[in-house]
């Protein structure tokens, strides 16, 4: 019996001494700190954090644009290859806008010679019978930054450039024309004809929808053509061209 006890006791003490053998040691964690120069820490906590292990921390310092990770060695790799292509310089866009009154009052005419080519594919599209331009530019914009620009004597151009990152289509939102006009007091109030969140693919003109103008017969159609700057970071709203059409100007805002 008293063999028994002791070949018991030994048993146990052995498991205990080769029970700590057989657990895997986890990997000490390191701790990194990530300055971005471009991009908004906050935006980049919410994209590392499917590298993130379940023992993993971040603190952010926003007055630095910075944060803190304490993770394993090989996630922190991860996150840094992860930043490194998100916090790329904003990139730079060129906007050729075309403003255009389209009337169906009126007999069919001559298209104005600016629009060129562009007046003919409009009347096979839409039901009006003369088309003529307002005014014309070509606008610099940046990506995350808002746009203001004047077309014409009394229209008002505004859009946001939202992020764009690597790909080729950006969401204007909201695009937003409106019209500068009296009121009965003599002042001049804005009336917003057309507001919109609008995707626009790079190199592709796009024609946003009639916009309704006070009389029926009437309408305002915005052309929009979006290319890419070969300098990026320009600044929102700087115009590069400026042809005005008839009696109106536009003016930079």
């Amino acid at each position: 019996m008293r063999k028994n006890i002791v070949a018991s006791a030994a048993l146990v003490a052995f498991a205990l001494v080769a029970l700590p053998l057989s657990v895997k040691a986890e990997p000490e964690a390191s701790v990194r700190v990530f300055v971005l120069k471009y991009k908004r820490v906050e935006e980049a906590a919410l994209l590392i954090r499917p590298q993130l292990s379940d023992a993993a921390s971040v603190t952010l310092t926003s007055r630095l644009n910075a944060m803190t990770v304490t993770d394993r060695d090989e996630n922190l790799k991860r996150i840094a290859k992860v930043l490194a292509e998100f916090d790329t310089p904003p990139r730079g866009f060129s906007f050729a806008v075309k403003l255009i009154r389209a009337r169906a009052d009126v007999p069919a005419g001559s298209m104005d010679g600016e629009i060129g080519g562009l007046g003919a594919k409009l009347k096979s599209m839409l039901k009006f019978n003369d088309y003529a331009l307002i005014d014309s530019a070509v606008i610099l914009g940046t990506e995350g930054k808002p746009v203001t620009y004047r077309l014409g004597d009394e229209y008002v151009l505004n859009f946001s450039v939202g992020p764009v990152g690597a790909g080729d289509e950006l969401l204007l939102s909201p695009i937003a024309l409106s019209r500068l006009k009296k009121n009965e007091q003599g002042k001049t109030v804005t009336v917003p004809l057309y507001r919109a969140s609008v995707p626009v693919a790079l190199n592709q003109t796009l024609v946003l929808g009639a916009s309704r103008d006070e009389a029926s017969k009437n309408a305002l159609i915005l052309i929009l053509l979006v290319q890419e700057q070969a300098r990026p970071g320009n600044p929102g709203g700087k115009t590069v061209e400026k042809r005005p059409a008839g009696s109106g100007s536009g003016e930079k805002n």
